[in-house]
């Protein structure tokens, strides 16, 4: 899906859940988990640690649906958690103390427009990895991630084996692990 059609449906759906619209955010979460989750995984590293990251990020959007009139850019804003809850779980693991723990920090007007361009910064990484990926794996990769179909579907669809999707998937992951690799450590540092 592109980023104007993610962006439309957004628009619509945040009123909605503003006024307690459960529907509207399991379709809020169904838009975005899969990018919210490939976001942790390049920094995390771990399966387990990235979903529970994912599954934090939206009980915080829950909690504070009251105040998106304060959200300039609803992007800015669910990364801006993501990355905080990533930073925690980082913290936690080393033993640091933790720092982002205020959600207020998320929802100040004044690092909507850092959190953006922290975004869109991103975007752009991750977007040229995938694009650096050989064209077949590329399609797989954007079925299974963006898309969110199953090696099954994928398989079906491209009329090919589930064990050439299973493999092509593992390279890609392979391949966008070590060129994402250094996000972690840029991250981390300035955070501190």
């Amino acid at each position: 899906m592109n980023k104007k059609k993610q962006a439309d449906i957004t628009l619509k759906l945040l009123p909605r859940i503003q006024n307690g619209d459960l529907k509207a955010f399991e379709q809020l979460y169904d838009l975005y988990k899969f990018q919210v989750f490939n976001f942790c995984y390049s920094i995390l590293k771990s399966n387990a640690d990235s979903q529970e990251v994912v599954q934090d990020t939206f009980l915080k959007i829950w909690q504070s649906r009251g105040q998106f009139e304060e959200v300039v850019s609803f992007n800015g804003f669910l990364y801006r958690i993501a990355k905080n809850l990533t930073l925690n779980k980082i913290r936690r693991k080393s033993g640091q103390p933790i720092y982002f723990d205020d959600l207020k920090d998320d929802l100040s007007v004044l690092n909507q427009t850092e959190d953006e361009v922290l975004y869109q910064d991103m975007k752009e990484i991750l977007d040229s990895a995938i694009e650096a990926l050989p064209k077949g794996r590329q399609e797989i990769f954007r079925l299974s991630r963006e898309e969110g179909l199953s090696n099954e579907e994928i398989a079906q669809r491209l009329n090919i084996s589930i064990n050439t999707v299973k493999g092509q998937m593992r390279k890609a992951l392979s391949f966008l692990k070590s060129y994402l690799e250094w996000i972690s450590v840029y991250l981390v540092l300035i955070s501190l």
